[in-house]
């Protein structure tokens, strides 16, 4: 066998399997959102089951055994620890839920879909004087918190900080409900969400 001869049967080896990398590496992203979708992958031994019906499946088990459901706070404080970051989205997003259900009981035709959501919510608690003033700061101060969590750069906060975030979006999420009218607990998250 030659020198050519060698580099022919050479790249008649390799050629496959490049073309194979370079197109998944192209289809890498559409690919990232199928994986949600499927329901079984199995490659030789390897055999992983995805299921939607998971959450459905939760939510009989919570109405099927009370003892299941867990407060929402509690479980982000748990999971503060080992994911700061997304504990304190999960938090705003109580803050958030609140404020808007304030906003529609005094003023129910509002449209809240703009870009600039938090800063309307936030001009609407105050011009209102459904809130005081230094609530409506903290409600700023907790969105620009939750902002730079969301969208800085390899920006991540510690768990102590987590869960003092934690507290003050609850304590003002729970204000917001009171004077709305409807002091209940945020939904429960169920377990494995």
């Amino acid at each position: 066998m030659d020198w050519m001869q060698f580099i022919v049967d050479l790249l008649d080896k390799l050629v496959w399997p490049l073309v194979v990398l370079f197109v998944v590496s192209l289809l890498r992203k559409p690919l990232t959102q199928l994986v949600p979708l499927m329901k079984k992958l199995k490659y030789k031994e390897l055999e992983l089951e995805f299921g939607r019906e998971l959450k459905a499946v939760s939510e009989q088990a919570v109405g099927a055994f009370p003892e299941l459901k867990q407060d929402q706070k509690t479980l982000l404080i748990a999971s503060a620890d080992n994911l700061p970051n997304a504990a304190i989205l999960e938090s705003w997003a109580v803050v958030d839920d609140a404020a808007e259900r304030l906003v529609r009981v005094h003023q129910p035709q509002v449209d809240l879909n703009i870009s600039t959501r938090y800063k309307l919510l936030q001009d609407l608690l105050i011009s209102g004087k459904l809130i005081d003033t230094k609530k409506g700061k903290l409600f700023d101060e907790l969105r620009r918190l939750r902002n730079k969590v969301a969208h800085a750069v390899d920006f991540e906060v510690g768990s102590a900080q987590a869960i003092l975030y934690i507290e003050l979006c609850f304590t003002l999420a729970e204000h917001f409900n009171a004077l709305a009218g409807t002091a209940q607990e945020p939904e429960p998250a169920l377990p494995g969400s």
